[in-house]
């Protein structure tokens, strides 16, 4: 069992620990700000997967996935970024486990959940499959693209910005528009089935 840290070691913020860690790649910074939030990743892990020895391995494995999104992603604030990483782990091992996550959860405590994505959502059922890629279609080109490299192909905001020459700011009112726009699309296909 895990044993969980009330006294972070650094005085450092989480952001000049992530700065720490971007600029010098030493797994240290890195450490010490997960260590910040181990408890609530744990957490996550195991209202999700509802089993303690499988949220510690959770925890194990995200870090490690840390040690190679961090560097990719532009992180405004570490804690919420995490809490969707660890719940998107969490969802993808469901996802091959052939499980279907509990909703019991509330994501809103530490999470807003205008933020959640119906990706994400669309992971756990198969016939969401469908619609979600019926929706993708309906969107203009640009929300498309971008949304598709952000979800489907792990690409940061700026490696987005980058390859189709747009600023940061029109790659996320993209990706903002277009995951409105398929929530809506999905709210709607959901009640014309009903």
């Amino acid at each position: 069992m895990f044993r969980f840290s009330r006294n972070p070691r650094s005085s450092y913020s989480d952001e000049e620990l992530l700065s720490g860690f971007q600029r010098t790649g030493q797994l240290s910074w890195l450490g010490m700000l997960y260590e910040r939030y181990m408890e609530m990743v744990y957490g996550v892990c195991l209202k999700y997967l509802k089993d303690p020895a499988g949220a510690e391995d959770a925890v194990m494995a995200i870090f490690e996935e840390l040690t190679q999104k961090v560097p990719r992603h532009e992180i405004e604030s570490f804690r919420p970024w995490l809490y969707v990483l660890a719940r998107n782990h969490c969802l993808m091992f469901l996802r091959k486990q052939q499980k279907k996550p509990t909703n019991a959860f509330d994501p809103g405590r530490m999470y807003s959940e205008d933020n959640l994505h119906p990706i994400d959502e669309a992971y756990t059922e198969d016939p969401n499959l469908d619609r979600l890629q019926d929706c993708l279609e309906s969107l203009n080109e640009q929300q498309k693209a971008c949304v598709e490299q952000f979800y489907y192909q792990d690409k940061s905001y700026k490696d987005i910005a980058e390859a189709s020459g747009q600023t940061l700011g029109r790659v996320r009112s993209h990706i903002q528009n277009g995951r409105r726009n398929l929530k809506i699309c999905l709210e709607e296909k959901a009640t014309k089935e009903e």
